[in-house]
Formats: structure tokens, C-alpha cells, sequence
């Protein structure tokens, strides 16, 4: 053998040793910090001994002998399971992931320092009732006694960023709150966005594009007997009249937040926007049944990432035997059931921010115009670290109304907007939504959502006597002028709050004659109801679609309420498909692919199916029309955004843009026809062979065959530290082609979806399903951590058992929780 060779094979034995030591260090810090799952813990602050059973999916069943006991196990349990995404949240909420990360996180922490989310949060655990607060205090009690006895054995993102968790406080249980609030309810960007498109379209057109009333709504309160209008239309029209002065050449002020993807690893929390999610919940009466007692499904669609933001767990105690879906930091269920009654949620969207065009004086900047007055702003001085760098100093400048949240760029000493929001307010987080799970009947239940200030969701009920129901819970405003779809001007009472909608005056209905309810952030609540919510809902198509399944049937069980959740149909993409085979006959398409593919869609079962070629021209046909019909008024930023993106510019100002486009292509205004097009035909024609432009171009190929839906619509389950390369593949689940659009009941978009799967059945709740996208375990080296994707990905469904029978047949571990000084012996079964 050569020296060189020698050296050679030297180097390259080398090069495997230290492969092989990075290797073992990359498992050691991965299942060094991997929780105990089996035997005895001693957890001081405990009153008695706790069991913590978990099934084969790592699903735990927390078991105490007194609320306390049972909140603080619950605590412990999440931190060993979930600790690093704890924090992540509530740092995002409170601003402060500079910390951790450096400048990538600055501006998501400047907007949530200037929206004051840890005043809000600080405010509401001070003022907490002694129920919450206690609750809160022992939940906290739990993840510090984890954070304590694990903290030099801390999850592996701990060691990546090179940080340690400060301890667990009530407020931050609230900063989780608000970061949901903020995702559920935020709109003032897309207000700012739709002032913008108003601006340039002209009120008449907007009033048609921003059109509220559906033939396909389905409304569970309010049903319109007379055609009445709804009662939030009044001052519209002197709203638009008042707008602040459009620049020449200015482009919407959050065009590139409401089209682009981040492409920082916490990309996720620039996207907390109610403008990207939905869910689906639906229940019906033992009139629709096998069982003749109620089912009742919800899933929430939230944004998609590893680990996923939803919990399961089962909780039993003296006055509580809940099962459901919990969040991460915050105490007992969410969503779930328990032995006599089962409810869910979707957004309603009720509009809870007003944005104030505020007047400042341009010679003493602090001083801004109020009823003809000079008012003087307040300052709040905020301090950001930022990791590597110096803080930065933040000044948040306050008004009458809120915070100003946006300045117009060209208009110094001019308009700047103040945000008012519910979630902000005295009593704005007062918390409610995990005491439902003691109601045992609808009086009890609408008696525990009197506690519940928001956000706004479309709650659903059913119990074991047969009855379902519907409300909507929320501190909804009443505005004395305007409806809060556009910003509004901040010198004058006319458009202020008069207050919230009184309790008693909700929507809320009590077994409806057909014995279905069915909400899918479309508008729920018509306009015959004496208050004004929203114009913001998503177009009626999932809702439609779900009531088609649902109605005529008397058989279902619960896998046919799962396989309604997992539904592929699109109701648009039908119409449409209908419309381009009606333009193709009179306007014949000279592309030969386009005239295959039109000819494709005869016949055409409207699924979207990850391989579907159909779903991939008609969905691109979509964005060329909306381009086409738009381009004249919008001009670029039609265009700024991929055609196949299903969020676009007017997207994010505009949830019913179908309805619109199905309204003018059934009414073929002349007025909305772009120059030089003859007819809505040619339209229809030139923008689908604009659609294969595009498919030829992003595939890079003629080849029509190779043009599948799931290429344009991929799955990709991002961790916050898993974007790229290793990581990537270590934390982070995708990509996988995937089919569903945005108007499926099985809602899928990119980067978003359905973040958990309920459906309970009140005949046996242990004939019910419960999933999560990914696992509970947030530690990538767990057997739970990604175990539940598979089926949730292809919707099968995961059993839930609720019985102690059933569960003890699926158990795979016991933990016992001892108080100090205790043992296993003083554990032991509610009741024993």
C-alpha cells in the first residue's frame, strides 16, 4: 500500500469516527431530554398522588382527586411533552423572540410590543377570578416543577439556540390566549389592504366586490323574512366618502405580508392573520342517526407546523371527566366532550378591531384632533433584546382609541391608525372556553359561556339527551356609526364603540326543526338578527357542501361524519368547470391543450385529488379571470403573486371573492369586462389559456399529463427550526402532494389546513375520533412525535375511547405523580 493510500484511507477512517461522534452527540442531545413516561415522579406542590395513564398514540389520561391536583398534573404533563413550544408561543405573543434568535424576529416583536400583548396578559392575570387564578397558578406550579427537575436535560431546541426557560406565570397562560386571539381575530392589515382596493376600484364596484349575501348561505339565527338589510350597513357609504388621501403610485400598504411566504425559519408567526384559516364544525339530531342520538364533528384549520398547536388529553377529577384538545400552556380542554355533553368551534369572524384614522398635529407631533380638539398622545417606552445586537428602543404612541399601529409613509403629520380591539380592553381576556367542560346540559353550558369574552366562534352543542344547539360567545362591538370593514375617522365620536352586544342578545338557537347545524366560517347569522357581526366570513361553498351530505341522511355513524371532514369536492371549481364548457362552445379555445383540458372536464367529479389534472387548470383558470377582471384598477398587484398561490392580495381583503365572481359570471355585467373583450366568454377562454401559460411554465413542460394539483399544493409541516437540510428532515414532516382547496370541507391550503379532528359520538363516546396532524410529543426523538401523521393525512380517523374499560385496553404506560414524602400508594383512581 501506497503512503498516499495510507493517508488516504487515514482520512477517510477520520472522517467516519467524527461522523459517527456527531452522529452520537446529535442522539444524545435528542433523547437525553426524552421525558419519563412509566414508573414514579415525585412533584412537589402536590396535595395527593396523580396517575398519568398514556394509550398507543402517547394520548395521556391524567387521573387526581382534586382540581388542583388534576390542573397542576396537567401542567407537568404538556412541559414534558410540549415545553419548548410553550415558550415559543408565549414569546412570540409577548415580543420577544430577539432574545433568542437575533434581528430575523425584530419586526413580529415590534408589532406585538406595540399592540402591548404582555400588558394585556400582566392586566388579565392580576384581575383573574379566583376560580381562573387558581387554576392558572396550579397549572403554572406543574411546568416549573418540570422546568426544575429537567433543567440541564431541556429539549434539543434549547441546545440549538443555547437558552433556558424562565419560569411559567399565569400571564403567560394569557399571552397563549392572545396569540390565539391574534390569530383569529387580527384583520387591521386587511382593512388598511381593503381602504386600498376601495380607493382604487370606486365604492360601487367595491360594494359589488365585498359582497355579503350568498344563495348558498345557510343561516342558523336570523333568517330574513322581509329581505330586511343588515344592520351594520348604515354609514358605509359616509365611511367611503371619508377615506384618507391615496398617493399616486402607492401600492397596498401589506401587499407583500398578505401574498408572500417569510422565508426566516419563524416565518409561521408572520402569518398570525385571521385571513389564512377556517374550520369546519357540524352537528346533527338522532333524526339524522343509526344511533338516534346526536354527532357531533369539528375541525379547526389552523396553520400547519410540527409540533402541532393542538393537545389531546383526558382529564378526570372530582367534577370534571373531559376529553379533547387542549393548547399548550393553557389548562383543561378547549374543544372535547365529557359524560353528557360534546361542543366545538369555528371562527365567525365577528369583527372585533376598529382602525381610527388619527389626525396629528404637524407642529407638535404628540398632539392629535379629537371633537375639534387638540389631545395630547401617551408614549410607552418598550426595550427589545435582540441576541448578538443592541435592544432596540421602541416608542408605542397611544390614543383615545389604541395604539397606532401604521403611519401612511407620504403623509408625515398627517394620518396615522389606531387600533381598537376587544381582546385589549378591561375584561378582554376573561377566561371561559375551559370550563365548558362541566357543564352538563345547555343551560349550564350557555350559563359557563357568560365568561367567555372571545374570540367570537360559532359554538356548537349536543348532549346525551338528544338536544344540539348553536351561540356565539364574544364581547362583540356596537358601533355607533360605520361597520369596521374600512378604517374610519378617529376625530369625531360618530364611529366610536357604544359598547357590546348585551349577553342575552347572542346568537343562540336550541334544536332547529331540520336537526342539522352546520358552520364553516361562512355567515351564520343573517341579516334579520338585530346586530351587526361581520362582512368579513368566508364564501358559503363548505358549508354548502356539508349540509348536501348531511341532509335527507337517517343512518349516519360516526366514520361518516370523518369522511364529510375529509371531503374533496369543490363546489367553485364545479361552477366553473360548468362555465368553461358552456364559453368553449362559442369561443372554441386555438390552444390544443386548452381545448384538452376543457374537454377534460366533462363529466368531471370536481374532487381535488392530489393527482388531479383538472383541479390544477381550473384553479389557475380562477386566478386569470380575477386578474383579468381586476388588473384595470389594481394593476400590479394582481400580478405580484404566482397564479396557482391561493393567497393573493384579494384574497386576503376578500374571503367571498367567489361569490362575486360566480355573481358577475351568472349576471355578465358589461360594466366589469376589461377593454377590448368582447364578451364573458372570450374572457373565461383567453384566462384559461393564461392558466396553461402558467402550468407550462412553473412544471416547465407542455406535457399536460404532468400538470397535477398536489405539484402547485404541496404539504409541508414545517418545525420553527426545521426549514432546510438536516433539521428539516429531523424535525419537520413534507413535503407530500396533497389534494383539498381552500373550499373543500377538507380546507387545505398552502401552509394551512385542518389542525385536529373531532368527531363525538352521544350515543358512545367510545365510538369516537380524535387526531392531531402530527403527535404529542413536541421532542422529535419520541416514538410520539410525528406517529398520528399518517392517519390524519389520509383521514382514517383515530379512535378515541373515553371508558375506563376502553382506555385500559389501549394503555402503554403508567405514570405515577407523588406529592413529597408521598408514594404510589397515595395515588389512585377518582372515587377510590
Amino acid at each position: 500500500m501506497t503512503r498516499g493510500s495510507r493517508i488516504a484511507r487515514n482520512v477517510v477512517a477520520g472522517l467516519l469516527v467524527l461522523a459517527g461522534v456527531a452522529l452520537l452527540c446529535g442522539w444524545w442531545l435528542a433523547h437525553r431530554p426524552l421525558p419519563r413516561l412509566d414508573g414514579q415522579i415525585t412533584v412537589a406542590g402536590l396535595k395527593e398522588g396523580v396517575i398519568v395513564d398514556r394509550d398507543q398514540w402517547g394520548r395521556p389520561w391524567i387521573r387526581a382527586k382534586s382540581t388542583e391536583d388534576l390542573v397542576m398534573a396537567q401542567g407537568y404533563v404538556l412541559a414534558q411533552d410540549r415545553l419548548w413550544q410553550m415558550d415559543l408561543l408565549r414569546r412570540a405573543a409577548a415580543g420577544d423572540l430577539s432574545e433568542i434568535v437575533g434581528p430575523a424576529a425584530l419586526k413580529i416583536d415590534e408589532e406585538n410590543r406595540i399592540l402591548g400583548m404582555r400588558q394585556a396578559a400582566e392586566r388579565a392575570a392580576k384581575y383573574s377570578s379566583p376560580e381562573i387564578g387558581t387554576l392558572l397558578e396550579s397549572y403554572a406550579r406543574g411546568v416549573n416543577q418540570y422546568i426544575a427537575q429537567q433543567h440541564d436535560r431541556l429539549p434539543i431546541e434549547f441546545s440549538l439556540l443555547g437558552y433556558a426557560p424562565r419560569p411559567w406565570t399565569p400571564a403567560d397562560t394569557y399571552l397563549i390566549d392572545l396569540y390565539m386571539w391574534k390569530t383569529l381575530t387580527s384583520t387591521w392589515k386587511s382593512k388598511l389592504n381593503r381602504q386600498w382596493v376601495t380607493a382604487k376600484v370606486g365604492a360601487e364596484r367595491a360594494a359589488q366586490m365585498f359582497v355579503e349575501d350568498s344563495p348558498f348561505d345557510h343561516y342558523i339565527v336570523g333568517q330574513p323574512e322581509g329581505g330586511a338589510a343588515p344592520s351594520g350597513a348604515q354609514g358605509l357609504r359616509k365611511v367611503t366618502s371619508n377615506l384618507p388621501k391615496l398617493y399616486p403610485g402607492e401600492a397596498a400598504p401589506f401587499a407583500e405580508q398578505a401574498g408572500a411566504e417569510a422565508i426566516d425559519f419563524l416565518a409561521q408567526f408572520e402569518e398570525e392573520s385571521s385571513e389564512i384559516i377556517g374550520s369546519n364544525n357540524f352537528v346533527v339530531s338522532g333524526a339524522h342517526t343509526a344511533s338516534r342520538k346526536p354527532l357531533l364533528a369539528n375541525d379547526t384549520h389552523l396553520a400547519l407546523s410540527v409540533p402541532c398547536i393542538w393537545y389531546l388529553v383526558h382529564l378526570t377529577a372530582p367534577g370534571w371527566n373531559v376529553e379533547g384538545f387542549a393548547l399548550p400552556g393553557a389548562p383543561l380542554v378547549i374543544i372535547g366532550h365529557n359524560e353528557r355533553i360534546a361542543w366545538g368551534f369555528t371562527n365567525s369572524k365577528a369583527d372585533v378591531q376598529s382602525l381610527y384614522a388619527e389626525t396629528f398635529d404637524s407642529k407638535s407631533p404628540l398632539n392629535y384632533r379629537a371633537n375639534g380638539k387638540w389631545l395630547p398622545a401617551e408614549v410607552r417606552k418598550e426595550k427589545i433584546p435582540v441576541r448578538g445586537k443592541a435592544d432596540v428602543e421602541l416608542d408605542v404612541t397611544l390614543t383615545r382609541h389604541g395604539p397606532i399601529v401604521y403611519r401612511d409613509a407620504e403623509n408625515d403629520g398627517g394620518h396615522a391608525y389606531a387600533l381598537r380591539w376587544s381582546a385589549l380592553e378591561p375584561g378582554g381576556l376573561d377566561f371561559g372556553f375551559p370550563l365548558l367542560g362541566r357543564a352538563g346540559n345547555w343551560s349550564e353550558f350557555i350559563e359557563v359561556t357568560r365568561n367567555i369574552s372571545g374570540p367570537g366562534q360559532n359554538t356548537i352543542y349536543a348532549d346525551v339527551d338528544g338536544n344540539i344547539g348553536f351561540t356565539i360567545p364574544a364581547r362583540i362591538p356596537i358601533r355607533a356609526g360605520g361597520n369596521g370593514a374600512l378604517p374610519v375617522p378617529g376625530d369625531t365620536d360618530e364611529f366610536d364603540w357604544k359598547g357590546y352586544i348585551p349577553f342575552e342578545e347572542l346568537p343562540r338557537i336550541l334544536n332547529p326543526p331540520d336537526g342539522i347545524i352546520a358552520t364553516a366560517n361562512a355567515r351564520s347569522v343573517g341579516p334579520a338578527y338585530k346586530h351587526f357581526l361581520s362582512d368579513r366570513q368566508a364564501g358559503p361553498f363548505r358549508t354548502e357542501r356539508i349540509y348536501q351530505l348531511l341532509s335527507g341522511r337517517t343512518d349516519l355513524k360516526p366514520e361518516d361524519m370523518n369522511a364529510i371532514q375529509n371531503d374533496i369536492v369543490s363546489l367553485p371549481n364545479q361552477f366553473l368547470a360548468s362555465q368553461l364548457l358552456t364559453a368553449a362552445h362559442s369561443t372554441p379555445p386555438k390552444d390544443p391543450r386548452t381545448q384538452r383540458l376543457i374537454s377534460g372536464l366533462i363529466g368531471w367529479d370536481a374532487k381535488a385529488k392530489a393527482d388531479s389534472i383538472e383541479t390544477s387548470f381550473v384553479e389557475l383558470t380562477r386566478h386569470a379571470v380575477f386578474h383579468n377582471l381586476l388588473a384595470p384598477y389594481l394593476g400590479d398587484e394582481t400580478s405580484k403573486y404566482e397564479l396557482w398561490e391561493p393567497r393573493s392580495l384579494y384574497n386576503d381583503v376578500w374571503w367571498r371573492d367567489k361569490v362575486f365572481l360566480e355573481n358577475i359570471l351568472m349576471q355578465r355585467p358589461p360594466e366589469w369586462l376589461p377593454k377590448g373583450v368582447v364578451n364573458y366568454d372570450v374572457l373565461l377562454i383567453s384566462s384559461a389559456n393564461d392558466a396553461v401559460t402558467a402550468l407550462a411554465k412553473e412544471t416547465g413542460t407542455s406535457d399536460v399529463s404532468r400538470w397535477q394539483w398536489g405539484k402547485f399544493h404541496p404539504l409541508n409541516m414545517l418545525h420553527p427550526l426545521g426549514r432546510t437540510g438536516a433539521l428539516h428532515a429531523l424535525l419537520s414532516i413534507g413535503p407530500y402532494a396533497d389534494g383539498g382547496t381552500l373550499d373543500t370541507v377538507k380546507a387545505m391550503g398552502v401552509g394551512h389546513g385542518p389542525a385536529m379532528r373531532m368527531v363525538s359520538d352521544l350515543a358512545n363516546f367510545d365510538n369516537s375520533f380524535m387526531e392531531i396532524t402530527s403527535g404529542e410529543s413536541g421532542q422529535a426523538a419520541s416514538p410520539y412525535y410525528r406517529d398520528q401523521f399518517q392517519e390524519w393525512f389520509h383521514g382514517r380517523g383515530i379512535s378515541a375511547p373515553f371508558r375506563e374499560a376502553a382506555e385500559e385496553k389501549m394503555r402503554a404506560h403508567r405514570l405515577m405523580l407523588v406529592p413529597t414524602g408521598g408514594s404510589a400508594a397515595s395515588g389512585g383512581m377518582n372515587g377510590e
